[in-house]
């Protein structure tokens, strides 16, 4: 049974009160403001709900609700003042202090009925509210908690392809990803990229299956040098939009429009695009190409330069950030060459 607490002095009025209500709740009857803080204070169980009297001596209405809101414990019990005075001031004055109701008094014994049973029926509906919103968050969270092991599990799967298909697929894919998240870490402090820490942390991860594409490369195209046949070098080049097909096939199966299948769609599709329009497939230029791309191509031509079988000769870290600074304005994104640079100690402790 829900317990109510009716705080006034006059002896009658709560008598009146505790006969009125007391087949349906369990009422407790308090004769001063001081009594019903110090109760309110010790009950281990408190009242849904305080009828409260503004008239009484020592500690008024207004001094017990102002008291109440200040304590986190009692601060969300609905209040119903009571009151003789017959003016607008004293009625706003109970409300802009946190009343729930106000009732005039005398007042008949169904009125108080009425007005109690309105307040309860909407503090259930309250906790009804909440507990609804809970389960949802709960329910949110869990379905958050399987799409995102779902994300792990389908990016650890096209890795483990790339390995088993070329290993040094597999280990590109791995230094790309620390290489991103050190790039991520810098850009995402900037607000112009508007770029969240989760958004730098799905990025970097899915960052490792932009050449998921080459899973679909004859073998003899994957280790092309810049001396290869036209025909050859076109082959290859069909692996950014073969991969984004992939993930767009997967998307329609059932992963959504999420963010991780967006990032990483576009680095697939993207990470060869140039700054200056001359990339393909799409020959996109400038910011119309999406930022994750443009970091991508960076780092991807970095490892490249590094470690890449198609380069006739590897370069060193040095001689490949420089590589890199030449190619700043035509290739690559000015200002993602300028982060570049300034991480570059960071990731030449990385790439030995």
């Amino acid at each position: 049974m829900d317990k109510i607490m009716i705080v006034d002095d006059n002896m009658a009025n709560l008598i009146m009160a505790r006969k009125t209500l007391e087949d349906m709740y369990e009422v407790i009857p308090v004769s001063s403001g001081i009594s019903a803080l110090e109760c309110l204070n010790d009950m281990p169980d408190l009242p849904v709900l305080v009828l409260l009297d503004v008239d009484m001596p020592n500690v008024n209405g207004f001094q017990v609700i102002s008291e109440m809101k200040n304590k986190n414990r009692l601060k969300d019990i609905p209040i119903i003042f009571l009151t003789a005075q017959d003016d607008d001031i004293t009625e706003l004055e109970g409300y802009n202090l946190g009343a729930s109701d106000y009732i005039r008094k005398p007042y008949t014994a169904n009125l108080l009925k009425k007005r109690v049973d309105i307040q309860i029926q909407l503090l259930s509906q309250r906790k009804k509210l909440e507990e609804y919103n809970s389960n949802l968050s709960s329910s949110v969270q869990d379905k958050v908690r399987k799409i995102v092991g779902l994300q792990y599990s389908v990016v650890e799967m096209f890795v483990d392809m790339l390995e088993k298909r070329d290993i040094k697929l597999g280990s590109h894919a791995k230094r790309i990803e620390k290489d991103m998240e050190i790039m991520l870490s810098e850009i995402s402090k900037r607000d112009e990229y508007k770029l969240s820490a989760d958004d730098s942390s799905t990025i970097s991860f899915a960052s490792k299956i932009h050449d998921l594409g080459k899973l679909c490369i004859q073998d003899k195209f994957l280790n092309l040098r810049s001396n290869a046949k036209v025909f050859e070098l076109e082959a290859l080049k069909t692996h950014a939009a073969m991969g984004a097909d992939t993930l767009s096939k997967i998307t329609q199966l059932g992963s959504g429009n999420s963010n991780f299948m967006n990032y990483a769609f576009n680095m697939c599709r993207y990470h060869h695009e140039n700054w200056d329009g001359t990339g393909y497939p799409e020959k996109l230029a400038g910011e119309d190409i999406p930022l994750e791309a443009r970091i991508l191509a960076i780092v991807d031509a970095y490892d490249n330069l590094r470690y890449s079988e198609n380069n006739e000769k590897l370069l060193n870290h040095s001689e490949a950030v420089m590589k890199i600074k030449f190619a700043k304005f035509t290739q690559f994104d000015p200002k993602l060459v300028d982060i570049f640079a300034e991480k570059e100690w960071e990731i030449a402790k990385i790439n030995p």
